[in-house]
């Protein structure tokens, strides 16, 4: 009886961990789709506002093909989880971010909230 009652608890739990992650794998995708052309346009805008002397990024890099990923908040920014009356605790734990990765391995973060971005010289 046990085994049966234990087979059926780890049936339920395999359930709802498949779930989860196909709901989360869907969103995650439609958030690509929907804020992808926006994102790469905000970061080619925001490499070229750059001084012209900073050759670590190429505003071209956003204009080829590159990955995306949807990412929950900035992992750049140094805020705890438990300071929540930091007034950027949002966008480092709750706002959405598309990540863009170019070919050359230049990365920039775009928060799809705010519309800003963040430039990285190069990839993690």
């Amino acid at each position: 009886m046990r085994t049966i009652l234990f087979g059926l608890a780890l049936l339920a739990v395999a359930k709802v961990w498949y779930q989860d992650h196909t709901y989360r794998a869907a969103m995650s995708d439609a958030v690509v789709e929907a804020y992808r052309d926006r994102a790469a346009e905000a970061c080619r805008r925001s490499a070229v506002k750059r001084a012209p002397g900073a050759r670590e990024v190429n505003p071209n890099a956003w204009t080829t093909s590159t990955t995306a990923e949807a990412v929950m908040g900035n992992l750049d920014l140094n805020v705890a989880i438990w300071d929540t009356q930091n007034p950027l605790w949002d966008e480092r734990f709750r706002d959405p971010h598309i990540v863009l990765t170019s070919q050359i391995g230049q990365r920039c973060a775009y928060d799809v909230r705010k519309g800003g971005t963040t430039l990285l010289a190069s990839a993690r």
